[in-house]
Order: structure tokens, then C-alpha cells, then sequence
């Protein structure tokens, strides 16, 4: 069972590097702006890499509310985590669309089981790209031959 941190009477849960956002049927405002504060606290205190807005529950989104969780992944992005919504409602994402809301940027998956599998596949190309940066810091400068390394001479 996976670990829940609560506070502000919103119940958020851990998992495998992961933090689960259950967002409740009914939004507003005021909740979506403490799920948001909460949302950053505990991404920012746990170190986690994955952030899975789990919006399965809600049946009507207003375009003004979805921004709200928009910006909250962008947010999540900006603190070094990846950060996908899971369960849109056909519904939801038929009136998100008729609204011509902006969802580019915005990473989605049906399942939880599919967030995980995603967030899974971003750790191992993140690995890889640090794998490649470790390799590119002892490369030698074209220009000069000297070593690109962790030299401190070279700054």
C-alpha cells in the first residue's frame, strides 16, 4: 500500500518515485488552488521524478479549472518532475475540445497502470541521457584537444 500524506484535507499518495493526485468529482477554485500548494509542497519535499494527476473521478471541467491543473503540471515541471493526467472522461475531454481549450504539452494516459508504465519509460530515458552527459564530460574540445573533463582549468 502505498504511503498518503495528507494535509490541508487533501490526501495525496506515494509510489515507486511517483506522487498519485486524486482530484475529486466536484472542483472549485479554492480546492484546486490547495491541491495545487500541495501538490508543489510534497513534490518538492519527496524528490519525486513522476507526478500522476488522476482526474478519472470528475465528470464536468470547467475550461477556467482546467487551466488551474494545467498550470499545476507546468509547476510540477518546473520543480524537475514529469507530470501526466490519467483518466480523462470522454466527456470531459469531448467539452475540452468543442471549448478549443490549449492542451498541447499536455501528456495523458487512460490507466493508472499506463502512468506508470510512462513514467517508468521517462526515468529510463532520463538515465540514458545522464549515461550520455557522463560520457560527453570527458570528450576533448575539437578546437583545442585539451580535455572537456571535470577540469577546473577549463572555466
Amino acid at each position: 500500500m502505498a504511503p498518503e500524506l495528507i494535509s490541508a484535507g487533501i490526501a495525496l499518495h506515494s509510489i515507486d518515485d511517483c506522487l498519485i493526485v486524486p482530484v475529486r468529482s466536484e472542483v472549485d477554485d479554492g480546492y484546486l488552488t490547495r491541491l495545487t500548494r500541495e501538490t508543489l509542497r510534497q513534490t518538492s519535499r519527496t524528490g519525486v521524478k513522476g507526478v500522476l494527476i488522476d482526474v478519472s473521478a470528475v465528470r464536468v471541467l470547467e475550461a477556467f479549472h482546467f487551466s488551474l491543473l494545467a498550470d499545476m503540471a507546468k509547476m510540477v515541471a518546473l520543480l524537475g518532475a514529469r507530470a501526466i493526467f490519467v483518466g480523462f472522461q470522454a466527456g470531459v475531454a469531448a467539452a475540452l475540445i468543442d471549448l478549443e481549450v490549449d492542451i498541447k504539452d499536455i501528456n495523458t494516459v487512460v490507466t493508472m497502470t499506463d502512468g506508470l508504465a510512462a513514467l517508468a519509460s521517462f526515468k529510463a530515458e532520463g538515465q540514458e541521457f545522464e549515461a550520455d552527459e557522463e560520457m560527453q564530460a570527458g570528450a576533448v574540445d575539437d578546437d583545442s584537444g585539451e580535455s572537456r573533463g571535470n577540469d577546473h582549468e577549463n572555466f
